[in-house]
C-alpha cells in the first residue's frame, strides 16, 4: 500500500510540471513581442475596450502589460496609430492614446485594447 501511495504522489506531481509547463508556454504565446503587426494589421469592427484597473493583479494578461517594456509600448502605439480606422473607431470611443497599456488578439479574430 505504501508503493502505491508513493507511485500516487510522484504521479501527481510530475502532472503539475507538465501543467506548469504547459501554462508558462500559454504565458510567452500572449506576450506583445508581437501584438504591434496584428494590431497594424487588424480589420474589423469586433474591438473590446478593457480598463486595466478591472484585471486582478495575479492575471497573466496584467503581469505581461506591467512588464512590458517602454519599447514595446511605443511598438504598439505606434501600430495603433498606423491603422487608422482602428485609431479612428478607439477615438470615437474616447480612448486616449497615451492611455492604451496593451492589446490581445481574440480567438474570434477580434482585438482588445488594454487602457490605463
Amino acid at each position: 500500500m505504501n508503493r502505491l501511495a508513493t507511485f500516487s504522489v510522484i504521479a501527481a506531481l510530475s502532472t503539475l510540471s507538465f501543467g506548469g509547463i504547459t501554462y508558462a508556454t500559454y504565458a510567452k504565446m500572449n506576450w506583445p513581442s508581437h501584438i504591434d503587426q496584428s494590431v497594424r494589421d487588424f480589420k474589423g469592427d469586433n474591438v473590446t475596450i478593457v480598463d486595466l484597473g478591472t484585471l486582478k493583479r495575479e492575471s497573466q494578461t496584467r503581469i505581461w502589460i506591467d512588464e512590458a517594456t517602454a519599447q514595446q509600448r511605443a511598438a504598439l502605439l505606434a501600430a495603433v496609430e498606423a491603422n487608422k480606422p482602428l485609431a479612428a473607431k478607439l477615438k470615437a470611443q474616447k480612448v486616449e492614446m497615451n492611455n492604451i497599456a496593451g492589446a490581445e488578439e481574440a480567438a474570434d479574430g477580434g482585438l482588445t485594447i488594454y487602457i490605463r
